[in-house]
């Protein structure tokens, strides 16, 4: 009985000791368990709180650099010169020789008008100047001997003639005197004296015309029309000549106003301006013409720097200067403004008429500052306050004085340093208020999201 009894009582042992067992691996698994619920949600609230600070954080770096103040105005760019080709001849356009969009360059041929009523104006003109020639070298030359034997003998002639109608008159007197001669006879007698008197002295004024040579007014008529002829033969020989019409300038055809066929007038003929036949544009540069609120002309002068963003380039600033301030204003909608002429290279081609654009006009700059995003900075009751994150995405807030800025970029005066990270996207308005309740540590108070 002692045998069983104490056979017994070893079971008994090892049952507790079974059971004591399982209880420690229970305690174990349940200990490892909770240990590890514990562990995934510190994770989880590491990941939470990474997150949410992710949340907000869009960090940059503070920097020192050069601040520019601007103004900024909308524009539309155009050639820097724009030159309308007239023609200086009438007639019917018979060939052209560019179309629009076409480089030409200066003294290129642009167009042919029809020569046909030009040359036979031209043949007109000459023949009137050979006449004219011809009628002052006859005004002007002397007499030859024979010329003169010739008047000479022509007069001597008619005083012949005159001496022996004298004698015939004398005698038909004396005969009328005696009754022989009736008073017909006496009277032929006496208009034969008269005839051969007007004989003579006509022959004498030729003689003395002949060697006294043209008067003055003669010859100064003749040299006057042999002048009005030589013009109009020059006149004649430009208008061929201008039948060609070439470029005036070097650029671009923009505009093509006619076509084969067609009849122009020229500059020269009317009391306008006559045809225009193109439009050349110089686009090596352009201007930007900027409408300038008149609340910042006074801050705009020539020769200011410029930054053009340009609708079709996105992603490109083109750099220009200021050329121009037109001083008439214009208002449109209700807003007065004075346009400002800004002129931007264009070496490549790229910018072209007509393009719209957003002008900003640097009018200061300041060297070396201390400078933050704008959208960095929060005001809470008429102070400024930063955010800034440290290496352990702790968040810190702080009270900042600012100075200068442009409305993207602030100048620091104080509370921060450079190369120091700031956030740039705005955090909750609840975050400066808590800061603010700490008194004297609101100014660098630390925050720490999911603590």
């Amino acid at each position: 009985m002692r045998d069983f009894s104490a056979m017994k009582s070893n079971k008994k042992t090892k049952r507790r000791k079974k059971n004591l067992l399982l209880n420690w691996i229970f305690f174990a698994v349940l200990i490892a368990g909770v240990a590890a619920v514990v562990i995934y949600s510190m994770n989880k609230t590491k990941e939470r709180t990474r997150w949410q600070l992710q949340e907000y954080q869009s960090t940059e770096s503070t920097y020192r650099g050069d601040l520019e103040l601007s103004i900024l105005a909308s524009g539309m760019l155009n050639p820097y010169e724009i030159v309308s080709v007239r023609p200086e001849a009438s007639g019917r356009v018979e060939e052209l020789y560019v179309e629009t969009g076409d480089f030409v360059n200066e003294g290129d041929p642009l167009v042919l008008l029809d020569q046909e009523d030009l040359l036979s104006r031209l043949e007109t003109a000459r023949a009137d100047q050979s006449r004219a020639s011809a009628s002052l070298r006859l005004t002007q030359r002397g007499y030859t001997p024979r010329e003169l034997q010739s008047y000479q003998a022509a007069l001597d002639q008619t005083e012949l003639t005159l001496s022996e109608a004298i004698e015939d008159l004398e005698h038909t007197i004396e005969l009328h005197e005696a009754g022989f001669a009736s008073d017909e006879e006496l009277d032929t007698a006496e208009y034969a004296v008269d005839r051969a008197r007007q004989s003579r002295d006509q022959a004498a004024d030729a003689l003395d015309v002949l060697l006294g040579g043209s008067t003055s007014e003669e010859i100064q008529a003749a040299r006057a029309a042999y002048q009005i002829a030589s013009v109009n033969v020059r006149e004649a020989e430009n208008a061929l000549g201008d039948a060609t019409v070439y470029a005036p300038m070097s650029g671009v055809i923009l505009e093509r106003l006619v076509s084969e066929g067609s009849i122009v007038v020229s500059s020269l003929a009317t009391f306008g301006q006559g045809d225009a036949l193109f439009s050349i544009g110089d686009l090596s540069r352009m201007k930007a013409y900027a409408d300038v609120d008149e609340n910042d002309i006074g801050m705009i002068e020539v020769g200011l720097r410029s930054v053009l963003d340009v609708d079709s380039y996105p992603d490109e600033e083109f750099e220009g200067t200021v050329l121009k301030i037109h001083p008439m204003a214009g208002t449109t909608s209700g807003v007065t403004a004075f346009t400002t002429e800004i002129e931007v290279s264009n070496d490549d081609g790229r910018l072209m008429a007509g393009m719209s654009c957003e002008v900003e006009i640097i009018t200061e700059t300041f060297e070396d500052l201390l400078l933050v995003p704008d959208r960095a900075i929060t005001e809470y009751e008429d102070k400024y306050y930063v955010f800034v994150v440290d290496e352990n995405d702790k968040i810190e807030v702080r009270e900042v004085e600012t100075g200068k800025s442009n409305y993207e970029e602030t100048e620091i005066l104080s509370g921060l340093e450079e190369d120091e990270m700031v956030i740039v996207r705005s955090l909750p308005v609840e975050l400066i208020e808590e800061v603010a309740d700490n008194g004297e540590d609101g100014r660098r108070a630390r925050i720490q999201f999911g603590h």
